[in-house]
């Protein structure tokens, strides 16, 4: 992302400037810190994830919430923005914590963030497709993740939707419009002293989110989708019928 050390201080400014909620994430890994899971926000007498959902309204956060975490609750936000609040926390590195990107968390201009994640990296020319050409890029271990601002149009979109050659195993690549997140900063689990693996902001540093419509994106993924002959898998949400994708717009 930039040719300094690599800090958490530049991938906050980055979340700040496109209004996106910067999530503290415990070194090595996509675990939330404990102060902002549900007893660290609410105490020893925590409200359920379904009492939580209940007060906020499902269609806020997903009918399915995989976390507690997920939920952006006020409560949940504002204990988020006082840890990064901590002297000098712009100056930890991956060693300390890692940063991610919730597919539930609002950003300022009253969108979420979807995330298109590359498994293969066969699929890797899709983020310079339309309309993924424009978005953020982050590489890890393998493949890479683009994020973006997604636009529902209206569609109760599933959280989770892949795109696999088989109806068991790996995905090629998958959509993510809520309950997951997706690491920004920080190394991966199998990082070792000899051989860091950190999560790089390899695109788009410098340019704002775009916000994509749901049906362009969708339109783009079936497309690669059949120009492999790939099947799409389900998620939580609404069953997908394979004869008549169509109906996923």
């Amino acid at each position: 992302m930039t040719d300094g050390p690599y800090l958490a201080g530049p991938i906050l400014d980055w979340c700040e400037e496109n209004g996106i909620v910067a999530v503290p994430c415990r070194p090595r890994s996509k675990a939330p810190i404990g102060a902002i899971s549900r007893r660290g926000v609410y105490g020893d007498a925590p409200p359920s994830p379904a009492a939580l959902l209940a007060r906020y309204g499902r269609d806020r956060f997903g009918a399915q919430v995989r976390d507690s975490f997920h939920l952006p609750t006020p409560e949940r936000l504002a204990r988020i923005a006082r840890f990064w609040q901590t002297p000098g926390v712009r100056l930890w590195g991956p060693e300390v914590l890692s940063i991610s990107v919730d597919m539930n968390y609002p950003t300022a201009d009253g969108y979420t963030v979807a995330c298109l994640d590359i498994d293969e990296d066969a699929f890797l020319p899709l983020l310079d497709r339309l309309p993924f050409d424009r978005c953020p890029v982050v590489a890890g271990r393998h493949g890479a993740k683009a994020l973006f601002k997604l636009d529902r149009e209206g569609a109760r979109t599933r959280p989770i939707t892949q795109f696999a050659g088989a109806p068991q195993g790996p995905p090629a690549f998958e959509i993510f419009t809520c309950s997951k997140h997706a690491l920004v900063f920080g190394l991966h689990p199998a990082s070792t002293p000899e051989t860091p693996i950190p999560y790089d902001l390899v695109r788009g540093a410098r340019s704002p989110f775009p916000v994509l419509g749901w049906s362009e994106v969708v339109a783009t993924l079936l497309t690669a989708g059949r120009e492999r002959g790939l099947l799409v898998r389900k998620g939580a949400g609404p069953d997908l019928d394979q004869a008549e994708l169509e109906r996923w717009i």
